[in-house]
């Protein structure tokens, strides 16, 4: 079962870290495409931001599945996984932000705000690279 179930968190970690990189690629080449074509590439960032949400979803449920259901609380001793831990609340909590920002674009009828969007994207990158890396150190 724990085997399988690490199965799923990498999966997981797959879809989350390839909606974001998806995203951040279409993002870069947004500005030399025709108003035309801007909208089409404007669903598909929205489809990769729902990918990383769906995958960032597997993560937590995959993770606290393993500690609970191993008796792994001791990870919660070890001062990387803490950090790895708090490090996915701040992906979590750039995640709630883009997915509240695009909510409200959505319902304004606009594109979400570029800048806002492109900030909360890196953030989350940055702090999911540094989740990872703990990750890799911890269970090492």
């Amino acid at each position: 079962m724990f085997e399988t179930l690490k199965i799923f968190h990498l999966l997981g970690l797959i879809l989350a870290f390839a909606g974001g990189i998806g995203n951040m690629f279409a993002g870069m080449k947004l500005s030399a495409i025709p108003p035309e074509g801007a909208r089409a590439v404007g669903g598909f960032r929205i489809s990769m931001g729902k990918l990383s949400t769906l995958g960032l979803i597997l993560l937590w449920l995959t993770g606290v599945w393993m500690v609970a259901t191993n008796g792994g609380w001791w990870v919660f001793d070890d001062l990387t996984f803490v950090l790895k831990f708090a490090a996915g609340l701040v992906v979590t909590g750039f995640s709630i932000a883009a997915n509240i920002t695009v909510a409200r674009a959505r319902k304004a009828a606009t594109p979400p705000d570029a800048a806002r969007m492109k900030m909360i994207g890196q953030g989350a990158m940055l702090f999911a690279l540094v989740a990872m890396i703990l990750a890799v150190i911890t269970f090492a």
